[in-house]
């Protein structure tokens, strides 16, 4: 299936956002960040590294697909081709639904815009 035509079995329940905080926090902030705006504290070295600079979650601009599908196999699989966002897909203890709940803690990260 493609994965902009995924959709997220796990609702976004309080439970499931916790969970998807919780994977989110030992996995990715270090790059982007506790709030998700590309700052973490390995952001830095990521571009002095010549490596592309963390993506800001919280923002509209979603270079790598902004459905949940897309969000999900990012995860799944990783970013870019010299691989500086490592995928989880394989990773002990990581499951299907870790990766969901993750889908649905980042989009609590994204800032509404105002019409």
């Amino acid at each position: 299936m493609e994965a902009r035509a995924m959709k997220n079995p796990v609702p976004a329940t309080p439970k499931s956002i916790a969970s998807g905080k919780n994977v989110y926090d030992k996995y990715c902030e270090s790059c982007h960040g506790a709030t998700g705006k590309g700052d973490g504290e390995k952001a830095a070295t990521l571009v002095e590294a010549g490596q592309p600079k963390s993506s800001d979650l919280t923002d509209d601009k979603w270079d790598h697909g902004s459905t949940d599908g897309e969000i999900f196999v990012n995860i799944r699989d990783g970013v870019g081709v010299s691989g500086a966002m490592k995928g989880l897909n394989g990773k002990p203890g990581i499951s299907d639904e870790d990766m969901w709940n993750m889908v649905n803690y980042i989009r609590t990260l994204q800032v509404k815009s105002t019409p």
